[in-house]
């Protein structure tokens, strides 16, 4: 008789957690998948706080032990989590979210004539804050420059990368052209321009290849904590076949005299053959229920985009409420939490419990938000169809030499824009 505690055995097995596929599939060469949040700014310029945020998703990118990994705004994703500060439980959450191994986040003030910024980075795996720096942006270097110059000192703390290092932006007129460094592949080329971080100082070769589209190649220096633009134009290859062909005259081909066209005698018209204007009756009753039809959706959908926007203009009124509740790491002892002003100030039962509640209308306006916005999609769609149907689309033969005259519209689209053509003829 086997005794009864072998039979808990198999459920123990069931029990113990087991490694997620991605971090299974994961070895320690891997580069580290690195989000770079969207900094939280009091009394700054958004421009400035979006090219902090940019300059530092640049360096994750060029970094050859992270892969960056697309980030939101720190206030977007504490509002979505309903995190009323920056815990280590609600971080982990953010960070699993963006299935993300470590995170960069922090926040942006204005110190009276300077900017005081506050990083950190955070391990999601060890649920805990690596590294964190307090650092002061002077009024004199807030410009691009400044702020390049910068965010290279603060990348260098924050992650132990060489703080003399340089960076390289690469973009080509090709899309998808291998781009290596030395001899060593360091990316490809895209829409924006392909960084490459921690560079050494000195001279270096760049080459960018595409088969079919032909190469180029440049040298040039790099300084310490420089950042150099690199553009370089690609063309496409020509054989030596094909420019033969292109060089050679066409032959001359014979044309024989067509024949004289016959006479031809117009057809009788049967009897039971209808009109053609009453052949059209019923083709325009269907183009007026969809002209009809368009209109009606074309309305819903504005009327749902407002919604979307009247919501969405809730959510930022509510997150400027959210500041008076806001507190930052101490400058004097980042264990104490301090407002905007740099003041030691606890939170009162009060005052957290009117924050709970402002942080939950928020997340449910925003749900709403994007409830209309996808409902006002869908009727966008659908009143653009309705309107090829109505107004565009040509049925038969009559209709359609109608339509080669006059006003055309077509809708174009593009790797990254969209729109639509108008032609006239007359």
């Amino acid at each position: 008789m086997r005794p009864r505690w072998l039979g808990l055995v198999p459920l123990a097995i069931c029990a113990l957690p087991l490694p997620t596929a991605s971090a299974a599939g994961r070895t320690a060469e891997d580069p580290s998948p690195t989000a770079v949040l969207g900094l939280e700014a009091t009394d700054v310029p958004a421009t400035l706080v979006d090219e902090i945020s940019e300059q530092l998703r640049q360096r994750v990118s060029g970094a050859a032990d992270m892969r960056l990994v697309p980030g939101k705004d720190l206030v977007e994703l504490k509002l979505v989590f309903a995190c009323a500060d920056e815990g280590h439980a609600c971080m982990t959450q953010i960070g699993k979210s963006l299935d993300a191994d470590r995170l960069i986040y922090g926040s942006v003030k204005k110190a009276g004539a300077d900017v005081a910024v506050w990083l950190k980075t955070f391990d999601v795996r060890k649920e805990k804050v690596d590294t964190w720096l307090t650092e002061t942006l002077p009024a004199g270097q807030s410009d691009a420059a400044g702020v390049r110059a910068a965010s290279g000192r603060w990348f260098a703390k924050l992650t132990g990368h060489p703080v003399n290092a340089g960076t390289i932006m690469v973009s080509a007129n090709l899309f998808g052209a291998l781009v290596t460094l030395d001899g060593v592949p360091v990316g490809a080329t895209g829409e924006q321009p392909l960084a490459i971080s921690d560079v050494k100082p000195g001279k270096h070769e760049l080459v960018v290849a595409k088969s079919g589209g032909g190469s180029a190649r440049q040298q040039f220096l790099v300084a310490a904590g420089q950042t150099v633009s690199v553009n370089l134009a690609l063309h496409p290859e020509v054989t030596a076949v094909a420019a033969a062909q292109a060089a050679e005259p066409p032959p001359a081909v014979a044309v024989a005299p067509s024949p004289a066209p016959a006479a031809v005698s117009p057809a009788p018209h049967s009897a039971n053959e209808p009109d053609e204007p009453g052949a059209d009756r019923s083709t325009d009753q269907g183009r007026s229920g969809y002209r009809t039809a368009f209109w009606v959706t074309l309305g819903a959908s504005l009327v749902s985009a407002g919604t979307a926007v009247k919501f969405g203009l809730d959510v930022l009124k509510i997150n400027k409420d959210l500041d008076q509740f806001r507190r930052y790491p101490c400058s004097s002892d980042p264990s104490m939490s301090c407002n905007a002003m740099g003041k030691v100030a606890p939170l009162s039962a009060m005052d957290k419990a009117t924050r709970d509640s402002k942080v939950s209308q928020g997340e449910h306006d925003r749900n709403l938000q994007w409830v209309f916005i996808g409902i006002g999609s869908a009727l966008g769609i659908t009143s653009a169809y309705l309107l090829y149907k109505g107004y565009l689309d040509s049925d038969d033969a009559p209709t359609h030499r109608e339509a080669m005259s006059g006003l055309r519209i077509f809708p174009t689209a593009g790797v990254s824009s969209g729109g639509v053509q108008a032609e006239f003829d007359f």
